[in-house]
């Protein structure tokens, strides 16, 4: 059904487009007409999102009239290899103008973390570590301290520095301390813990959700975390050849 509402929906538009009869001077005057103005303008949408706010048409032009189906050839005679660069280097300068642009949207909740982060970390209890993490044990465990690829049981409530709470549970939920798996302020805190111990953790931006947030959470944001240790589930790494295996499935 949603096929077919999409359908119809860009049948509409052609329609429309071709009672229009022009468009910047560009004629559409067939069903295929107005599907080709279409392509462009999605083509533009995907793009914006990207950061892209303008091309060279003349250039733009060229690119797509050098693709031949038949060869599947690369612009420009580029090696696979050059063409990978040339895009990359792009996406990079594409992500760093968007990254300049999420900061100053953003800079409150730079400043309001630093801020926070710098009085806190004189505070008695409080230790900081080298990453910039900081964190205070409530009440210390005697238990075992999790290791990296071991499931940990955990009670916990997320809030932001002015105290709002924006994650929580009330009963212990169970978490696989692996890499990307949780943010890297619990990664490199919580193999400190030992089971049992209540601690709380102040992550600075770049060690939580960093420059793009997350849902619920805004960009740089700094978070803080009460956590209990309820109990540690010894796991196991990943052999390097089942991690490839993965990989490659």
């Amino acid at each position: 059904m949603k096929i077919c509402i999409k359908v119809i929906g860009i049948a509409c538009l052609s329609a429309s487009l071709i009672s229009c009869g022009n468009k910047d001077n560009v004629k559409l005057e067939t069903l295929e007409d107005s599907a080709n103005f279409c392509l462009g303008f999605q083509t533009a949408a995907m793009w914006a999102q990207r950061g892209v706010d303008s091309i060279n048409n003349d250039a733009f032009v060229a690119g797509f009239n050098a693709f031949n189906i038949d060869e599947q050839n690369l612009p420009l005679e580029l090696e696979q290899e050059q063409y990978s660069d040339l895009m990359q280097r792009y996406a990079e300068i594409l992500e760093q103008r968007e990254l300049t642009k999420m900061k100053t949207e953003f800079a409150p909740n730079i400043e309001a973390g630093e801020k926070f982060l710098a009085e806190n970390k004189e505070k008695a209890g409080v230790i900081t570590t080298a990453s910039g993490l900081q964190y205070e044990i409530i009440s210390e465990g005697k238990g075992v301290k999790p290791s990296l690829y071991d499931t940990i049981s955990v009670i916990y409530k997320g809030t932001f520095i002015d105290g709002t709470v924006f994650d929580s549970t009330m009963e212990p939920i169970k978490l696989p301390l692996i890499p990307n798996g949780l943010i890297q302020g619990w990664i490199e805190a919580l193999p400190l813990f030992a089971e049992g111990t209540k601690a709380k953790l102040y992550i600075p931006y770049y060690l939580a959700y960093g420059e793009y947030g997350n849902q619920g959470v805004q960009p740089f944001s700094t978070l803080i975390f009460d956590i209990e240790l309820v109990k540690v589930i010894k796991g196991k790494a990943p052999e390097t050849s089942d991690m490839m295996s993965k990989f490659q499935k």
